[in-house]
Parts: structure tokens; sequence; C-alpha cells
């Protein structure tokens, strides 16, 4: 047996950890990003909130002690200017003092979404090194549950092998609800009928059916796929109908928080993340719960940090210079990613305040103009991941106080599917359009569809092809 040693260089792709923390950061909500800071204040010396009058029992700023038992104690023994209290708390938890403990606990309700549901899972059960992968992914499963981009993409974004991304999203569309993070009606289905077949309350069937003959299905060609699965016929329909009954096509949302006892929480208040008002100069953006914090390196850190870096650090210890340069430029990175969030939120509001002005304007719905986030990215030169991880779980109020997902501004898109199902509906049974003539007749009435994404809207409304439907 020959045993040899020798020199062996290998290409690899790392995540880099400075991209993970910019998008942890850009998908942040108003209230997950002051906890982020709090807690960044907490662990990193270098990293400070300048205040030169701070909290006399706590010791910490008055910005970060809004629920310090002691200041409590202290603002109602005393005769105090409730006003000067006011002023220092952050404007998202600006309350009456008799309902603080209520609005805290409608706080914490309103945290717990379907994103970080998973992300809790995903921590618990997937290996260090594929948590990048995973939250990416997550950042990209909507509300209804479904991945809104391909693996490749994902691949491509992250710079990694398309079969790691494959393996993550295996895992994680083995969490609840069934059906998380499909990519198509097909796969969600197939998924859960999966699962209920692992608890011994499955359909063979109708798997058989999702996972073989899906055209089939959608076709009503119950005869062909009885003979092929060599079943009778009532079997096929009783199959059918075991997914028509069983299995959910929105498995996001069914989820709900487990202390909840309905889908929807009713009694959680909504927090906006971008505030938009009306001023005789247009329109002025705000970005809530961001400059509450005036966040900066701590001085002493600085000029040791500068020290270092400039030769002079000789009388430091190798400890002392790895501590003082790891902590200033994580400082560093993390006040430049929260501008960098602030600035992205401010740009994509923007941009979706000049699209949508009509409805603002107007506040009917029939002046929202179909919009994607590709079009958002397209127009402000960047990745539609970036929007989309941008604008997740975060809601914008309008000039007429009324607060909405962002998501609402992009579902301008179901007009088009309503026509899309309009023009099928009146069409000619016997000569029934196909989609690249629909796609020509949306292009004619000023929306500049493409083909397959009218395949994709007749199919999300589960509208045969112009072949299947001639008579």
């Amino acid at each position: 047996m020959l045993i040899e040693q020798g020199l062996r260089q290998t290409l690899s792709q790392k995540i880099d950890p400075k991209l993970i923390m910019a998008n942890n950061i850009l998908q942040l909500s108003a209230l997950e990003l002051q906890q982020v800071v709090e807690q960044e204040l907490a662990e990193n010396p270098a990293l400070e909130v300048p205040e030169e009058d701070p909290c006399e029992n706590c010791e910490q700023p008055k910005t970060l002690c809004i629920d310090c038992p002691f200041r409590k104690q202290s603002v109602s023994s005393d005769d105090t200017d409730l006003s000067v209290y006011e002023l220092e708390q952050p404007i998202d938890f600006a309350a009456d003092a008799e309902d603080g403990e209520s609005d805290f606990i409608a706080n914490i309700r309103a945290e717990i979404t379907l994103q970080s549901h998973l992300t809790q899972v995903m921590h618990s059960v997937m290996p260090a090194e594929q948590l990048g992968i995973g939250e990416f992914i997550i950042s990209n499963i909507n509300d209804s549950g479904y991945l809104e981009c391909t693996v490749e993409e994902i691949a491509h974004d992250m710079g990694v092998d398309i079969a790691e991304v494959e393996e993550v999203l295996a895992i994680l569309q083995t969490f609840d609800p069934p059906g998380i993070g499909a990519r198509d009606l097909q796969e969600c289905l197939k998924i859960q009928l999966e699962r209920l077949a692992e608890d011994d309350r499955g359909n063979p069937v109708a798997l058989e059916i999702v996972r073989d003959y899906w055209s089939e299905m959608l076709g009503g060609k119950i005869g062909k796929m009885a003979r092929r699965l060599k079943v009778t016929a009532k079997d096929i329909v009783s199959a059918i109908e075991f997914v028509r009954r069983q299995l959910n096509p929105y498995p996001g949302n069914s989820f709900r928080p487990p202390y909840q006892n309905e889908a929807t929480n009713q009694g959680g208040s909504v927090r906006p993340d971008v505030v938009v008002r009306r001023t005789q100069a247009g329109y002025d953006i705000e970005i809530a719960g961001n400059d509450q914090y005036v966040l900066n390196i701590n001085s002493r850190y600085r000029t040791m940090y500068n020290d270092i870096k400039n030769g002079g650090g000789k009388s430091y210890t190798k400890d002392d210079k790895k501590h003082i340069t790891e902590f200033v430029e994580r400082a560093d990175m993390f006040i430049r990613y929260i501008n960098e969030r602030r600035r992205t939120l401010r740009q994509i509001t923007k941009a979706i305040i000049e699209f949508q002005q009509g409805y603002l304007e107007t506040g009917a719905k029939a002046f929202i103009r179909p919009l994607t986030r590709t079009k958002i990215a397209r127009s402000l030169s960047v990745h539609e991941s970036t929007v989309s991880r941008a604008t997740a779980n975060k809601y914008l109020q309008l000039p007429s106080e009324e607060v909405v997902s962002f998501d609402f501004f992009f579902d301008g898109a179901v007009s088009v599917k309503d026509l899309i199902g309009e023009l099928i509906a009146s069409e000619d049974k016997c000569n029934p359009l196909s989609d690249q003539q629909i796609a020509e007749i949306l292009q004619e009435r000023g929306l500049n569809v493409a083909r397959r994404t009218v395949v994709k809207y007749r199919e999300a409304q589960k509208i045969l092809s112009s072949r299947q439907r001639r008579r």
C-alpha cells in the first residue's frame, strides 16, 4: 500500500458573511430592526448611541429603556412632565401609559410570521453551513407559501451549486405547513400527498395522478388515467375529489402562530415600516424606526483602530488588536447596512409612489396599475430578490393614513389575470384564443405581457390550454 503526500488546488465558492448580514438587515421589519440594534449594542462595545443623559437606574440610553421598570416607577411616583419622555421614546412605540402593557403584547404577536416560523425551525434542524442558503430561500417564499424564484437564480445569486440549493430546499419542504416552498401547484399538492402517505392518511391513486398524470387530470381525461393506472373510473373520480377536499393549494395561508386559534390574527396591531405623507412639494417618505437611533463607533475604539491600521499599535497585544479590529469593523458594517436598508426602502417606495400615483390621489382600486417586483427592480437597476427581501412582511402607511402591505401594490397582476379570464370566457369555443393571441390582445391594450406570463396566469386560474378548450 503506497501512501503519498501532495498539494492540490481546488476552487470553491463560499457565501460572504457580509452578504448574509446585508440581506438579513434588509428584510427586517421596523420592530425586528429595533430588537437587532439593541442586541448589537449589548454585544458590540465599539457601537454606541450618543446619549449625554442616560437612565439614572439602568444606565441605558433613554431610547433603549422605555420599558425599564425602574423608570416606570420613578415616572409614576413623581409629578414629572411626561412630554419629555414622549419625545425620547421611539415613534413606533408612542402610546398612553395605561395601554402600554397590552400594546407590548400585541407587538409580540405581530412578530411571528410564516418566514420567522420557518427560520426558527430551520435553525434547529439544519447545519450551520446551509443556513445562509436557507435564509435566502425563505426570504423568497411568499405569503401563500410558494417559492417566487428558481433554484438556478438562487444558486447564481448565492454563488453556490444548484445541487446545494436543491438539497436545502428539500429540507425546507419537510417543514409545516405541508406544501411550503413548492415552486408550482403540482409540487405543492405532491408534497402534501406524500406527507399524508407517511401518516397513513394518504391516497395512493391521488399521489400517482398528481405526480405522473398532471396534464391528464387538468384535462379531465378520466378514462385514460384509469387505463394507465389499471383502476376503475370511480377510483379516479374519488382520488380527484380527495385532492380537492383534503389538500390546500395555498399552504402559507393555513399558517398561524401557536397562540392563535384562528388562521388570521385579528388582535395583532400592524406597525408601518414606511410612512408616506402628502406635502405641498409632493410626497414625503419616512422610514419608521430608523431615525430613533443615531449609531456611531465609540471614539476610543475608533482612535485605537486607527493607531493599529497606521502602524502605531505596538503597545497593543495580539488579542487586543484582534478584539479592536473585529468589533470596529463589525460596527462599521452594521451601521453601513442599516443606512443601505433605509436607502433601498426609500427608493422602492418612491418608485411605487410614482407608478401608483393614481391610486394615492384617488384611493380607488380601479386606478391600481399592474406592477411586479421585476419592474421595480429594473427601474432601480437592482436584482428582483433585493426588492422581494426589502418589501417582505413590511407595511406602508399611505397619506390617507391607511396601512397596507407592500404586497398590495404588486397585486396589480390580479387585474391581468382577471382580464385573461374574461378574454377566454368570451372567446369562440370552436376557435379558442391561443396564449400568443391573448398576449397580443393585452399588448394592444397597453399591457406588455409575454406569452409565458399568459400561460402562468392561465394555469393559476386552472384554465385549460386552447387545444383542450376546443369543442
